[in-house]
């Protein structure tokens, strides 16, 4: 397995109250297995991806990745970040402002080593025009590209480094229906060009329908139905299916 979580629970405790945002909580996901985690807000996909990509850590229960437990991948996270990566809703926040996007490409190619810098560069350029990006790109800054642009490039240096495994978080609920289309296009022949593991994230059933093998249901914080993508009109939990019904509209 890719990734493996065993019995995770995540409670934040404040001043005033407990909140339990994922209560006993098992998964696993395969070599290049495409997994959707769908459910409302405050249903704890977020929080669940954090946990997965290990910028929180579980109350309590058991979480492998690649094999290796995450006490096994302290003083190897280099090794870690470039087998995992992470998409956000948007890009935007990523990218420093004084940073070109070319040198937002090249940068964890040359941190992780692959290659030499123009081994590197010829690497992310075929993978910008492979997204649909002109190579002009490369001299921009962000504030320069819209929304869609942006998570296209760094869907292009995501596999520019050669990752395994990638973590979406909702990465299409900020764009318009035409980039939100091509967003996941490009999601899918990118998968078929270089397959990978994928988790994605959304609120959205019919985008997890196009994009995934696999779809977990959750509310309030725990799993309440899986079932395979093709079969989501088989849906036997109420809630699963009120997701549906909302879908469709």
């Amino acid at each position: 397995m890719i990734l493996e979580a065993k019995g995770i629970s995540k409670v934040y405790t404040g001043k005033s109250e407990t909140v339990t945002a994922l209560h006993d909580v098992s998964l696993s996901v395969g070599v290049q297995e495409r997994i959707g985690i769908a459910g409302g807000s405050g249903c704890g996909k977020s929080t669940l991806l954090r946990l997965l990509s290990l910028q929180e850590a579980p109350t309590k229960g058991e979480l492998t990745l690649f094999g290796r437990s995450v006490a096994e991948w302290k003083g190897h996270e280099t090794e870690l970040y470039r087998s995992l990566q992470i998409m956000f809703q948007s890009s935007f926040h990523s990218i420093s402002p004084r940073m070109a996007l070319g040198e937002f490409m090249l940068e964890p190619c040359v941190n992780f080593g692959i290659g030499t810098k123009q081994e590197a560069k010829e690497r992310c350029e075929w993978w910008l025009s492979k997204v649909g990006l002109d190579l002009s790109v490369w001299q921009k800054y962000r504030h320069e590209l819209s929304g869609g642009q942006l998570q296209r490039l760094a869907l292009a240096r995501m596999m520019a480094v050669g990752a395994e495994l990638v973590l979406f978080d909702e990465p299409t609920s900020a764009l318009d229906v035409c980039n939100q289309a091509r967003v996941i296009e490009l999601i899918q022949s990118v998968y078929e060009e270089q397959p990978f593991t994928y988790v994605f994230v959304s609120h959205d059933l019919g985008v997890l329908q196009a994009l995934t093998d696999r779809i977990i249901v959750m509310k309030e914080g725990t799993i309440v139905e899986t079932l395979a993508s093709k079969d989501l009109g088989l849906a036997m939990h109420p809630y699963t299916q009120q997701l549906l019904a909302a879908s469709r509209g």
